[in-house]
């Protein structure tokens, strides 16, 4: 007879079921799970393309709006003509030189269809690189196709000049002339009609003026006929 505490041979084993099974149903996740990478902000760069396009294309535009036109304006600059100059209490030894000069120039804006405003102005007088005196002057303005007088005065009082300057401009003397340089600096704007122009310095020189002074002489006159001096920006 078999002995009952023996297993049974010839049967298949029971499954063997684990107390916990019941509470997983679902395969666990891999170990290192990475989540995809999110999109790529194709939206905002286009947007930003889009909008640097068209402040260029708007730059562009205005720029060949402003080239026609100025082409089609044709502004120049004015003319300045020295049309008189005098000399009195002049006087200079050591190193100190006093006068007044009085100077008139002419002002004349060619353009057609541009006014000229002028909202600053200052001018100063040299011998030879050397300064002398300076002068403001008060704004004005031009219309079309007009002429206007400017006047100038230069005042000094004993102010210290160089000795070898002093000594230059006395020998200029005993040769009956001395010669001066003029300079203005302008604040200027052109307008046409609602076309307003950006604000130009004009620069105007006069170069050797000559004024015909004696040695023993404190007064003078320009020599020779008016002259047109340099205008440039």
């Amino acid at each position: 007879m078999q002995d009952p505490s023996r297993p049974a041979t010839g049967y298949p084993a029971p499954p063997y079921n684990h107390p916990n099974a019941a509470q997983y149903p679902y395969a666990a996740p891999p170990p290192y799970y990475q989540p995809p990478p999110p999109p790529r902000p194709y939206a905002s760069r286009s947007f930003f393309r889009a909008f640097f396009a068209t402040m260029i294309c708007l730059a562009v535009i205005f720029a060949v709006i402003l080239v026609i036109t100025w082409l089609v304006l044709r502004p120049s600059l004015p003319h300045f003509t020295l049309a008189s100059l005098s000399l009195s209490n002049f006087s200079a030894s050591n190193q100190s030189l006093s006068g007044t000069w009085r100077l008139s120039f002419n002002v004349r804006n060619g353009n057609r269809k541009m006014s000229v405003t002028y909202n600053a102005l200052r001018s100063s007088i040299f011998y030879h690189s050397n300064y002398i005196a300076e002068s403001e002057l008060a704004p004005f303005k031009q219309d079309t196709k007009s002429e206007t007088p400017l006047n100038v005065t230069f005042s000094a009082a004993n102010a210290y000049f160089e000795s070898g300057a002093v000594k230059d401009l006395n020998g200029d003397r005993t040769r009956g002339s001395v010669p001066f340089d003029v300079q203005i600096l302008a604040s200027t704007s052109f307008r046409s009609g609602s076309w307003r122009f950006r604000t130009r310095i004009l620069k105007i020189v006069c170069r050797k003026v000559v004024v015909g002074i004696l040695s023993n002489s404190t007064s003078g006159e320009l020599v020779g006929l008016p002259g047109e001096c340099q205008v440039w920006t």
